[in-house]
């Protein structure tokens, strides 16, 4: 009779393991850490980081803070060809709504982060002529979500290291690159 307990009992529990959805699993630990954009232009050659701080409480529920615009601002000179060409490249990274979703894909804890991000400004470009310097263009700057939306980091590289989601785009002048770079630690003592 004991065995035919043990059995049904092994049974039961197993149909309800099996009817547990993979996104339904908490973390089960607090966790924080910080969500930082970093734009990167080869020329006008400069760097900026935009960044947030992210909180998940051990039910999974995911806190991003929000984000205050960022300006930036570049400038550089180079030879291209016999032209020497100066650029100037301002502006600012607007990061709006941000939320995340702690969720778990095929035996892998993942942070889902959703949100909207520009970068707005103006490219001024010049030429050096015999003694001045010629206006070539001055452009508007208007890149929305450079990185696909939504993200996905992983628990463990986040754990680790740092997780990264980016992107890169290649203009006229160089290259431009995206890189969103999540980093966690638990809270309290391991």
């Amino acid at each position: 009779m004991a065995r035919i307990i043990l059995l049904v009992s092994l049974f039961l529990s197993l149909l309800t393991a099996c009817d547990k959805k993979e996104d339904d699993i908490n973390p089960g630990k607090d966790y924080t850490g910080s969500l930082t954009l970093e734009y990167t232009r080869t020329f006008p050659s400069f760097q900026k980081l935009a960044g947030t701080g992210v909180y998940i409480s051990s039910n999974g529920q995911v806190s991003v803070a929000p984000v205050n615009p960022v300006p930036f601002y570049g400038e550089s000179e180079k030879m291209i060809g016999d032209d020497r060409i100066r650029i100037r490249e301002e502006g600012e990274i607007v990061i709006t709504s941000p939320e995340g979703l702690w969720l778990t894909a095929d035996g892998k804890e993942n942070l889902r982060i959703d949100l909207g991000c520009t970068v707005t400004g103006s490219q001024m470009v010049w030429k050096w002529t015999e003694n001045n310097w010629l206006l070539l263009s001055d452009i508007p700057l208007d890149v929305a979500n450079p990185v696909q939306m939504p993200m996905y980091f992983r628990i463990d590289n986040a754990l680790l290291s740092e997780a990264v989601c980016g992107s890169s785009v290649t203009d006229q002048w160089g290259i431009c690159c995206f890189r969103w770079k999540l980093v966690l630690s638990p809270v309290g003592p391991e």
